[in-house]
């Protein structure tokens, strides 16, 4: 199977979690004054994930401030090393950035309104 085929539908994938996320900011917002942490899709490459990770909404915001940034459970089964690189790790949460033909399909996506 061609690998940048591979590459670009793990970044449609994923960018598919990021804008069921950005719907759900306006929720988590709505709730931050009772709970920091808002519940967000895992937005791994996983099709079948239906994990949830809780983050605050200053983390979420951060996260979004680079196109080719996912947040995904803390685990290696929710990495894929082909097309991204963990960048940074926390108890609740990893970033992951997409590289390659994946990070300019994620960036692209993220220009794109939904």
């Amino acid at each position: 199977m061609d690998r940048s085929w591979q590459d670009e539908r793990a970044a449609r994938n994923q960018s598919l979690f990021r804008e069921v996320n950005e719907r759900v900011a306006v929720l988590n917002q709505t709730f931050e004054q009772l709970t920091p942490f808002g519940s967000w899709a895992c937005e791994c490459a996983l099709t079948d994930c239906l994990e949830q990770i809780p983050m605050t909404l200053g983390e979420y915001e951060a996260l979004r401030e680079h196109p080719a940034r996912f947040a995904v459970l803390p685990s290696e089964d929710h990495v894929f090393p082909e097309v991204e690189r963990v960048v940074e790790k926390t108890a609740r949460y990893w970033v992951v950035e997409k590289v390659g033909t994946a990070g300019e399909v994620a960036a692209e996506l993220a220009d794109t309104p939904g």
